[in-house]
Formats: structure tokens, C-alpha cells, sequence
């Protein structure tokens, strides 16, 4: 229950980071968002070093240190104008807040029984989305506020100055800047209220690990116990996820870049689609114990993504459906739809992912999927930063070259899981139960 507490309060944290920071960004350091994925590949290999260190320190030391270690440097990168300085803040911060997405299945798999683990991924999931998509849907409001307030002009004024950002100079630049800074001190200082939810978790060292791993083990007996992550099915797993991750970091974390600097739409009302896009994912998180009993894990995980396809595809023609409010409800509802989709089979995945390996493996797994992470992050960076952004019209051509990679990715994953995994989790499910009986 603390836990949950916790990763509502970072919900909040991640509906300011994932939409106002990321605008904020593209004025004070352009490189680090042209270049995005770079910097997330290494706050991917930073989280598998932190998540490593799990079966020793246990979960309540980690989640004291991520609260100061978020708010610190996310307000380094208010405090200086220095763009190297606020590239490295934003790697130490985002990797602490990537660090609590990590925690949560594996705590879940501890904890939690088996029989109701995929209703809790969901609830879980859910109460983050509630208070991001809240924080999203204020977060730009809130700047488009002060932004008003600075400049001494009216709220409808200060955001009709928002559409165009790259045409603001002078002292309508500085004022739009440190609306942003302002939002981004306050969102600090939140963070640490998951500091003091922390004090309150207890825990024990057969909460993280196996108690045949307590005692002392040969240099041989890790080798032979690690070789267990290189088998066939970890391997083609892996390989799934990191080509959906390469697909989603071409499109899903410059969507606010897309909608305000590729098709001018103002800055509020581009946080309140987004808010309707946050809605999506909970609304598909509700979904997902049915999807799992009714298609099993492997076939609902693919089908969530292949029926993203079409959607993405009209994304990628966005500057041809007309203007205005038109424009705004028409975009608003296939980001809705591509979320949705994309997200419904979310807590199915991370629950497959704990499961294919056993309980002293689940840290050292997530790492190994952080690295493949910071691998595709790297691919992605190169390719937005050296070519893809390049120009405005890449945050649209993005939805294309997602869209073939979604496809390919699912048609490997049902190959080479459907027939023998699509019931992993009810497998699972019911060797736990007779243990317990046992």
C-alpha cells in the first residue's frame, strides 16, 4: 500500500517530466532532445546498475536515495544555463525516476499472490496514471499561468504566444522559460514526499532474494546461475521488447514536441491532449487481466501492438487533416487510440518478464533488459539526432518507420512464443499455488 502511495506521488513527478519538462528542454538544451534517446540509453544502463544492487541493499534503501536524488538534479537543470550541465542533470534525475518503474514488478512478484498479481500490475498502473494524467492536464495550465503573469498579459494572450515557441526572443523568451522553471522547482519539492512514504517500508532479506541465495555460493554456482538469463526464450524476449522500444522512442516521448512544434498546436492545449492520451493508458490498464484470460499473454501483448499500426500511420499525415479545433479533437483521438492500444497489455508484459526467470534472476534480468534498452536508445539517438530531426517533418516520419518496426516485432514474438508461452502466466499462476499447498 506504501508502495503504491509511492508510485502515485511519482505519477505525478512523471506528468510534468514526460510533457512540460520535455518542451522545456527543446529551448534550454536543443541537443539533449534532438539526441533524446542518447541520453535515455544512459539513464538505461544507470537503472541496471542501480536495480543490480537490489538483492543486496533490499527495496527500502533504494527508494530513499531516488527521492533526493530526483528532486536535487531535476532542479540543477532550473539553476543552470549551462547545456552540458543540465544534460548531465537530467541524466541522474530521469534515471532515478526510470528506477521506480523497475521496482514496482518486482516487488509486485514478491508480495503479491500469484491468483490476483495481474489485477494489482494493473492497479498499480493505474493509480500512476491517475495522478500523471492530472498533473499532465495541470502542468500546462499551470505554465501557461505564469507565463501570463510574467509577461502581464491575459491567459488566452499568453497562449496564442505559446503556439509558436521558436519565434519567441527577448524578454517573451525569458518569461516562457521561467514559467517552465517554476513548474519544474515546485515538481522537485513533490518528489520528496515519496522520501518520507519510504520510511515506512520494511523489509527483509527473503522479500528480494531466495533463502538458498543467503548462503554462500561458489564463484561456479553464479556462473551456472546467471547462464540461466542466456537461454532461448529470455533471448527472444529481449529481442521483442527492445524493437518495440525502438519503435515508441521514435514517436511516444516527442509527442508534445509533434503536436506544438510540428503542427503549432498551443501549448495548453497540447497538455490537455496529452492528458486525454495519459487517459488511455488507464483506460487500456483496465483491460488487461480480461485480455490475458480471454486471448493469453503472448497473443494479447502482440495484438495490442500490431493494432496500433493503422493509427500510427495516420499520425504520420497529421498536417493533412485540416486546422484548428478540427485538427486538435481528430489528433487528440488517434494519440487516444494509439496509447490505448499500445498500453492495454503493459502490466501482461512486465508480469511475463518477472516470471521467465526465476526469483534471485528477476534483478539481474531487468538489468540485462535495461542494456538492451540503452542499446536501442543509442540506435535511436544516432539516427533522430544525426538525420531524423533534422527537420520538423521527422517527428512525423517517425510514425512510419514505428509502424514497420511494430509489425516485424510482433510477427517474431508470435512465431517464436505463442504456441508454447501464451499461458505462461495461468503456468505460473498454479506452480506457486501448489507450493504454497505443499
Amino acid at each position: 500500500m506504501i508502495y503504491l502511495c509511492i508510485y502515485g506521488i511519482l505519477g505525478a513527478v512523471t506528468g510534468i517530466t514526460n510533457d512540460a519538462a520535455l518542451s522545456y528542454y527543446k529551448i534550454v538544451a536543443p541537443q539533449l532532445i534532438s539526441s533524446l534517446n542518447i541520453f535515455n540509453a544512459a539513464t538505461a544502463i544507470l537503472m541496471s546498475l542501480m536495480i543490480a544492487t537490489v538483492h543486496k541493499l533490499g527495496y527500502r534503501k533504494i527508494l530513499l536515495i531516488l527521492p533526493p536524488m530526483t528532486a536535487i538534479f531535476m532542479a540543477m537543470t532550473c539553476i543552470t544555463k549551462n547545456e552540458l550541465i543540465i544534460m548531465f542533470a537530467y541524466t541522474i534525475s530521469w534515471t532515478a525516476i526510470g528506477v521506480y518503474d523497475l521496482m514496482y514488478p518486482l516487488m509486485w512478484t514478491s508480495y503479491v499472490p500469484g491468483k490476483i498479481r495481474t489485477k494489482m500490475f494493473s492497479t498499480v498502473m493505474i493509480v500512476n496514471l491517475i495522478t500523471q494524467t492530472i498533473c499532465t492536464f495541470l502542468g500546462g495550465k499551470a505554465i501557461i499561468w505564469f507565463f501570463s503573469m510574467l509577461q502581464k498579459v491575459s491567459y488566452k494572450e499568453a497562449s496564442v504566444l505559446s503556439a509558436q515557441p521558436e519565434l519567441m526572443h527577448g524578454n517573451i523568451l525569458a518569461n516562457y522559460t521561467n514559467s517552465y522553471r517554476i513548474l519544474l522547482v515546485i515538481t522537485a519539492a513533490v518528489t520528496m514526499l515519496a522520501f518520507i512514504l519510504a520510511l515506512f517500508i520494511h523489509d527483509i532479506p527473503r522479500d528480494y532474494r531466495s533463502e538458498a541465495s543467503e548462503n554462500h555460493k561458489t564463484a561456479a554456482d553464479k556462473i551456472a546461475m546467471y547462464k540461466k538469463l542466456l537461454n532461448k526464450k529470455t533471448i527472444m524476449w529481449i529481442m521483442y521488447i527492445a524493437g518495440i522500444q525502438l519503435g515508441a522512442r521514435l514517436v511516444a516521448v516527442y509527442v508534445p514536441i509533434y503536436l506544438n512544434n510540428y503542427l503549432h498546436i498551443p501549448r495548453d492545449i497540447t497538455s490537455t491532449i496529452n492528458t486525454f492520451v495519459q487517459a488511455a493508458m488507464l483506460i487500456g490498464y483496465f483491460f488487461a487481466p480480461f485480455l490475458e484470460k480471454k486471448m493469453g499473454a503472448i497473443v494479447s501483448v502482440a495484438a495490442g501492438t500490431l493494432t496500433c499500426v493503422p493509427v500510427m500511420l495516420l499520425l504520420a499525415n497529421g498536417r493533412h487533416l485540416r486546422s484548428g479545433m478540427f485538427l486538435f479533437v481528430i489528433v487528440g483521438i488517434l494519440l487516444f487510440l494509439r496509447t490505448g492500444l499500445a498500453n492495454a497489455t503493459m502490466p501482461i508484459q512486465q508480469e511475463v518478464q518477472m516470471v521467465i526467470v526465476d526469483k534471485d534472476l528477476r534483478p539481474a534480468f531487468t538489468g540485462v533488459v535495461q542494456i538492451a534498452y540503452a542499446v536501442v536508445g543509442v540506435i535511436d539517438g544516432l539516427f533522430t539526432g544525426l538525420y531524423l530531426f533534422n527537420t520538423t517533418d521527422g517527428y512525423a516520419n517517425a510514425y512510419y518507420i514505428a509502424a514497420v518496426i511494430y509489425v516485424i516485432a510482433s510477427v517474431l514474438l508470435l512465431i517464436n512464443f505463442a504456441k508454447k508461452y501464451n499461458r505462461i502466466l495461468e503456468s505460473s499462476h498454479e506452480q506457486e499455488q501448489a507450493q504454497e499447498e505443499s
